[in-house]
């Protein structure tokens, strides 16, 4: 039997249990964030640790996983655990999401937002990306690709201070940004 102090602690475990439950079966938004060369993109195991405390799932992978992360994102959304995806990918991970990208419109699953990290590709961004927004230092330019009817901006942050390469995923104003940018995807 379960003591009198103990009981509204379980009752709020209990509360907490089934809010997780109806939002996974309503349909959650996932956030898919890769890495570049290496696995160095360590500031993005930071950013998804911030959108997990903001109930927002993630995966975390290198670049050359970008198949199997594409498998699982379409394994989710098509499943109906994942309504909202978004994609996130700094350097060569910027590059393989706009593969994933690719691979998702291929398999019929939208993505809600699309964020690079100073990518060395330049696209083009698939048709069913609604918004692709490319942070750049001196990385390349997003372009768009056929049908592509979204909203896609390049943004040039080269002169906010401290800003590098390496940085530009793990610095607190970015990830900010982006938190924003995640949130306004998810609709709030």
């Amino acid at each position: 039997m379960m003591s009198r102090r103990l009981w509204p602690c379980g009752l709020v475990l209990l509360l907490l249990f089934f809010a997780h439950a109806s939002a996974v079966a309503a349909g959650a938004t996932k956030v898919y964030l890769l890495r570049g060369i290496f696995n160095v993109s360590v500031g993005l195991d930071d950013l998804a640790l911030r959108l997990n405390r903001m109930g927002i799932a993630t995966t975390v992978a290198g670049h050359g996983e970008s198949g199997s992360v594409a498998d699982e994102a379409i394994r989710d959304y098509k499943s109906g655990k994942v309504r909202t995806v978004i994609l996130i990918g700094h350097s060569l991970g910027g590059g393989a999401v706009l593969a994933m990208a690719d691979e998702l419109n291929r398999a019929g699953v939208p993505v809600a937002l699309m964020i690079t990290l100073d990518s060395g590709s330049s696209g083009p961004v698939a048709p069913n990306v609604r918004r692709a927004v490319n942070f750049y230092v001196g990385g390349a330019r997003l372009a768009p690709g056929p049908g592509f009817r979204g909203s896609l901006q390049n943004i040039d942050v080269s002169r906010i201070p401290g800003i590098s390469h390496m940085a530009l995923q793990s610095m607190p104003l970015m990830h900010q940004k982006m938190i924003g940018l995640v949130s306004a995807a998810r609709g709030g």
